[in-house]
């Protein structure tokens, strides 16, 4: 349903902007008023050019980690992000010269608050989601295509570790990583779930089609073989994965990558989009309320619930 149909009132969809000036007056009025907001901006720069880098002022845009590079190190494989020129600011002060960023497909979805950083490849339809943390910065992770890595899960890799290799991360494709799981320096294979809680350290490999069930510790260097299902801490076998349970682990990430277009549109709305919703909202609660009665003389669009003109 579009928000932008119906009889809502000319210029109601963006009300924090002027209307259209109209007649002579008006449009002198507009015309003036923009005059004097050019020579303020003009003033401002010229104010900041006088007094220097001490007295200007200074604003500082948090940095946007769901998408950021870190240092690309020589000793460093990069076999997952893409190495690019270094900002000129990181150039300058930590003498950097190349740095690695993320590489993600476009129909990929990566939460606003997710941290997703340096040497790390994400496919097609796969989704990372809120407070998750992938952290590419002494190897690789690879994500595949239509593997869900949900809220507050952390992907690491290692550079050192007890028998001396640095190990990368790989994850297959249709995974489902559950909520607050852990997945360091280890391969998940294709069409797995770890559930939520669990952890799988160095060296691991869970093999196809298994499940690590939730709140299980998978020790260095074990190996799941396919099609089991593990539990505990340490993990043990428990069983052979039921019919259901493939079944199930082939929804799961069916669903998560279906649920992440939603997501993806939804954190991809503009400030007027969000406003006229939040509008719709408020309007729609006070009709649903019986005992308000401001909106008993109103006519109301039918497709978006707004009041849009007094009845006659």
């Amino acid at each position: 349903m579009s928000l932008f149909k119906g009889s809502l009132p000319a210029g109601f969809l963006f009300p924090y902007r002027h209307p259209k000036a109209k007649g002579i007056v008006e449009s002198t009025l507009y015309g003036l008023g923009g005059l004097f907001r050019g020579v303020g901006i003009a003033l401002d720069e010229l104010g900041s050019m006088m007094q220097g880098p001490q007295g200007a002022v200074k604003d500082h845009v948090q940095p946007n980690l769901a998408f950021a590079p870190v240092h690309r190190k020589p000793d460093v494989p990069v076999g997952a992000g893409q190495v690019v020129p270094a900002p000129a600011a990181a150039a300058r002060t930590l003498k950097i010269k190349e740095v690695v960023i993320p590489n993600k497909h476009s129909s990929a979805f990566v939460a606003a608050n997710a941290n997703v950083l340096g040497n790390v490849k994400i496919g097609a339809k796969s989704s990372i989601w809120y407070g998750a943390v992938l952290r590419g910065d002494v190897n690789a992770i690879h994500v595949g295509s239509n593997t869900n890595i949900q809220d507050n899960a952390v992907v690491h890799v290692s550079k050192y570790s007890l028998d001396g290799d640095a190990r990368a991360t790989v994850i297959g494709d249709n995974v489902t990583i559950g909520h607050g799981a852990t997945v360091h320096a280890c391969t998940i294979e294709d069409n797995c779930l770890v559930g939520m809680g669990a952890t799988i350290l160095d060296g691991a490999t869970v093999k196809k089609g298994s499940i690590v069930a939730a709140g299980a510790v998978v020790p260095p260097r074990t190996t799941i073989p396919s099609a089991q299902v593990w539990a505990g801490s340490p993990a043990k076998f428990l069983r052979n994965l039921e019919p259901e349970e493939e079944a199930f682990i082939a929804r799961s990430a069916a669903n998560y990558a279906e649920l992440s277009t939603v997501h993806k549109f939804e954190q991809s709305k503009t400030f007027e989009e969000q406003f006229v919703e939040m509008a719709i909202m408020k309007d729609r609660a006070a009709l649903a309320d019986p005992s308000n009665s401001v909106h008993q003389m109103w006519e109301y669009d039918s497709q978006t619930a707004l009041v849009a003109r007094a009845k006659r």
